[in-house]
């Protein structure tokens, strides 16, 4: 009985073995630091929200270790929108891409900023807790609570936008994200949030001023730099939108729909050869995007060596 036990455990050994090798082929990591952006000294038990671009189901939470570092493994491949936040900072979200091999470097600098008192700090943890759990109706309730005991406080309007535009009511999402900049107007997250906005209501002119706003603050989102390009080819303002989409490829040299859309800019500027280049490193990057079939007929219709 014992050797029988002992076969089991050794023939579970080596299924396991072979099933994390197996998940460690096909997924990726990312790993970084968290500072201070004022002092740069590290931040310790900041939360670092990781959530699928392809599904918002896949959510994956890392927080920092005394030295400011922490690790996350187990991501499969693709984009990732990252969330870090810690109490007396301002949150901040970023853009990273998951690719197989080396570990995804990031590095985050918070800013500093004024907690609320006690009584505040306890309401407005119990609506981040609803906001991530998706129960967006009560998270609002908790963060209207909030407002009322901290109504100069941006952070929370910031979130009661966010839980707003979850809703679907974008018009209120916006009267928050519009507060929450008049009472910080270096808050990133709500600036490029108005110029999403902006966007979906196809009002690209508006959209363009808040993602440029954005970027000159310093936001280094790849998905805000996207979207603002993309609102700039809308307006036919494609001597920009290259400007913007090459910056981003700078930021994020695998953003394979950015290269599609340089691809498209090209062949306006009857540049054929450079609009080859941009198509064929997309079709590259990522043979399986819904635009590829479209990319595959430019290329052919282009006809050259």
């Amino acid at each position: 009985m014992r050797t029988f036990n002992k076969l089991i455990f050794i023939g579970l050994s080596i299924v396991l073995t072979f099933y994390l090798a197996a998940l460690a082929a096909t997924t990726g990591a990312a790993e970084g630091f968290v500072k201070d952006e004022q002092t740069g000294e590290p931040i310790l038990k900041a939360k670092i929200t990781f959530v699928s671009a392809k599904s918002a189901s896949i959510k994956l939470v890392s927080h920092s270790d005394k030295k400011g570092h922490f690790y996350r493994g187990g991501l499969t491949i693709g984009i990732y929108r990252i969330t870090v936040e810690k109490e007396n900072y301002m949150p901040s979200q970023s853009t990273v891409r998951i690719s197989l091999g080396d570990a995804a470097k990031i590095e985050i600098k918070l800013k500093p900023f004024k907690g609320p008192p006690p009584i505040t700090k306890k309401i407005s943890t119990k609506a981040v807790s609803l906001l991530n759990e998706g129960k967006y109706e009560e998270s609002i309730e908790k963060f209207t609570e909030a407002i009322t005991e901290d109504p100069d406080n941006p952070i929370f309007y910031y979130y009661r936008g966010v839980a707003f535009e979850k809703t679907g009511d974008l018009d209120k999402a916006m009267e928050d994200y519009q507060k929450s900049v008049e009472l910080k107007p270096d808050f990133i997250l709500p600036t490029a949030n108005i110029g999403k906005i902006y966007a979906k209501k196809r009002e690209f002119e508006k959209a363009i001023e808040f993602y440029k706003e954005a970027v000159e603050l310093g936001d280094q989102d790849a998905t805000n730099y996207y979207n603002y390009g993309v609102c700039l080819m809308n307006l036919g303002k494609n001597e920009q939108a290259k400007e913007v989409l090459e910056k981003l490829i700078s930021l994020d040299e695998n953003y394979s729909d950015a290269f599609y859309q340089l691809g498209i800019i090209y062949i306006g500027l009857a540049d054929s050869a450079k609009a080859k280049e941009f198509l064929q490193k997309f079709m590259d990057l990522d043979p399986e995007n819904q635009k590829a079939s479209i990319a595959k007929e430019i290329l052919k219709s282009l006809n050259l060596p």
